[in-house]
């Protein structure tokens, strides 16, 4: 699930105090160098696209130079055929009754089984299985803060999720702790999550990364971006990490190393880096700034160009499938629109109904379902609904 940045620094502010502490550049585990062509990262802009230079880094900092960057690329898995969103309209086919919370509802579908998971019910993840409509059990021993990030294994077989400072790991099926990680001392996770089988990521609010390699959880690397990072990614094909800089307006590219490999200047100072494509090429931006420019933009990671811009007014949450063939949006008067990539084009819009505030959008791995945080009965009530097309 997509937060916007007023959401982040919501959360960010209830555990920042007055310290402010960095990671050290760990020792990094020894990789095999990447052997497809590299991805680069050029700045220059078409004549058609009016691009503004980067602001300068704080001052005293080094300046970095624009290098290539190498990016693995991997094969994207082809999906079983099955009905994409946005080819009927869609139908309410499951409602999870939550309560409201402050902190906000995290959410997230297992990449097998008709099961999402979601913190709901405060200092627990609850399973929930929609197809049964019952609950699978509920993953304990949080201590600090419900989760920021809910994240799963691509074998649906082991959930990650923050805790505070920590990040905790349990095995699906037994719901046990099995693990425990550290990103800083003071920490507030912004964004975390696994690519593949072979990397885990988690990036927080003061710049401070780190993988890991969830086959034993032994670190790979540790690096700290200077700067004020209002959101990060971990590029598909897990060769390098993309994040938002938000004092320099750009998008920073680092190797697992920690070196700086190249940089994106951000065209649009509202923007919100959301997503990165399956083939490591592309990234995906909100502008949240008011008309003519506010809706979605997807721009090239070769050369900083936008290849699409989808103008939307007033939306606020998004989520994408892992194919990068479908875009789910919902704007705050509850009218969900799915739209088509990489063209654009609009293929459904549809009001949720009895629903006054929605604050959450999920897509599920295959595009068949979404899910959404919502509220009913004058705020009063909420619920968690899973949407998709009719049976």
């Amino acid at each position: 699930m997509i937060l916007g940045v007023e959401s982040r620094l919501a959360i960010a502010a209830l555990v920042l105090g007055v310290a402010v502490a960095g990671c050290a550049e760990g020792d990094a585990v020894e990789r095999p160098a990447p052997t497809n062509l590299p991805t680069p990262v050029n700045t220059s802009q078409p004549d058609h696209v009016d691009t503004p230079a980067a602001e300068s880094p704080t001052q005293g900092a080094p300046e970095q130079k624009q290098l290539p960057l190498e990016v693995e690329v991997t094969d994207v898995p082809e999906s079983e055929p099955q009905i994409s969103l946005g080819s009927t309209e869609l139908q309410l086919q499951a409602e999870i009754p939550i309560s409201r919370s402050d902190f906000g509802v995290r959410f997230a579908f297992s990449p097998t089984g008709d099961t999402l998971l979601h913190s709901g019910s405060g200092l627990q993840i609850q399973r929930f299985g929609w197809d049964s409509e019952s609950n699978l059990g509920d993953i304990n021993g949080f201590e600090n803060f419900p989760p920021f990030t809910i994240s799963l294994s691509a074998d649906g077989s082991t959930i990650v999720a923050d805790d505070g400072p920590l990040i905790r790991v349990w095995d699906s099926s037994s719901g046990d702790a099995i693990g425990q990680l550290e990103l800083a001392p003071f920490s507030t996770i912004i964004d975390a999550g696994f690519q593949s089988d072979d990397l885990y990521f988690a990036v927080d609010y003061f710049g401070n990364v780190a993988l890991w390699d969830p086959n034993g959880w032994g670190e790979i690397s540790r690096f700290s971006a200077p700067g004020r990072i209002d959101s990060g990614l971990l590029l598909p094909g897990g060769q390098a990490v993309a994040l938002q800089d938000r004092d320099r307006n750009e998008i920073l590219i680092f190797n697992l190393d920690g070196e700086q490999t190249g940089s994106i200047p951000i065209e649009d100072q509202f923007a919100e880096l959301l997503f990165g494509s399956p083939e490591a090429d592309r990234i995906l931006l909100h502008v949240n700034r008011g008309l003519p420019s506010e809706g979605i933009k997807i721009i090239s990671m070769e050369t900083g160009a936008t290849e699409l811009n989808i103008r939307m007014l007033n939306y606020r949450y998004f989520a994408v499938s892992t194919s990068w063939d479908r875009l789910a949006a919902m704007d705050v008067f509850n009218r969900l629109r799915i739209y088509s990539l990489p063209d654009g084009e609009l293929l459904l819009e549809q009001e949720l109904p009895g629903v006054i505030r929605t604050l959450g959008l999920a897509m599920s791995p295959g595009a068949s379902h979404l899910a959404a945080y919502v509220l009913k009965d004058s705020g009063k009530g909420g619920a968690i609904q899973i949407w998709g097309a009719p049976e």
